[in-house]
């Protein structure tokens, strides 16, 4: 079910697009692979941003709540809670979009893992597919060259692309913490995990077949970008409501002015 449902639908989409590319390159079809996931989930994406956000800016007040509380968990939850209606936030709402995305992920990780073995192409593809020229040759038994910009073999682990990954991840972290964030324990290990993602995304980089290092590098990538466009947009928003008061009361004075 879950191969047929998620598994091949991506498969035949890489495939599709490694095929019509004029160069076919198997790289340049990951990362354009990657591109429309990203775009498909930008609603989900949208979301869990917001959301991870707010959870982020309510840091310093939670940490003022567990300094206050001294230890009563009880009271710290009471206050937790009174704190996220107050601001209109949902905890949970981040993880949604989240539980959404990992079945697609786990999807593209067996992509990209058969799809470096000729043998699951005629297995995966679709009949359309099985028509299109550099898929059938492969199918008739032509060699499959998953190298990307006729460098990088896919199909093994590469440094460099290992490197890239974690960079990316780091970059994405990082891009999403607090300018002020507290100094306490949570806190500490919630900027730990910043460099920790990047070292575990090395690590595994170097262990897989470099083509989920390079969908890594591209999904940190174009998130870097939506993240860079939220945290904008939110911006924008957020000084357009601190200036509208100060508009309606110069608004107001002109208005009396002109009475007078």
């Amino acid at each position: 079910m879950f191969t047929t449902l998620l598994v091949q639908p991506l498969f035949n989409l890489l495939a599709g697009i490694y095929a019509l590319l004029p160069v076919h390159d198997f790289g340049i079809a990951i990362i354009l692979l990657t591109i429309i996931v990203r775009l498909l989930l930008w609603p989900l994406v949208n979301k869990q941003l917001h959301s991870q956000k707010a959870m982020q800016e309510l840091q310093p007040e939670l940490a003022r709540i567990r300094s206050q509380t001294k230890g009563d968990k009880q009271l710290e939850g009471k206050l937790v809670m009174e704190l996220y209606k107050e601001k209109e936030i949902n905890p949970f709402a981040s993880f949604l979009p989240l539980l959404i995305q990992l079945p697609i992920f786990f999807a593209l990780y067996a992509v990209l893992r058969d799809v470096v073995k000729p043998s699951e192409i005629a297995h995966l593809a679709y009949e359309p597919i099985k028509q299109l020229g550099p898929i059938a040759d492969i199918i008739h038994g032509a060699k499959f060259d998953p190298k990307f910009l006729g460098l990088i073999d896919l199909g093994k682990a590469a440094p460099v692309l290992a490197v890239l990954a974690a960079i990316a991840q780091f970059i994405q972290t990082k891009q999403l913490q607090p300018k002020n964030q507290p100094k306490d324990s949570q806190a500490q290990m919630m900027a730990g995990m910043t460099y920790i993602f990047p070292i575990l995304t090395f690590v595994v980089g170097l262990s897989l077949p470099s083509a989920l290092a390079l969908y890594w590098t591209t999904t940190s990538a174009v998130a870097i970008l939506q993240q860079y466009l939220v945290l904008q947009r939110d911006v924008v928003e957020m000084e357009a409501v601190a200036e509208e008061p100060a508009a309606k009361a110069k608004l107001s004075s002109k208005t009396k002015g002109g009475k007078a």
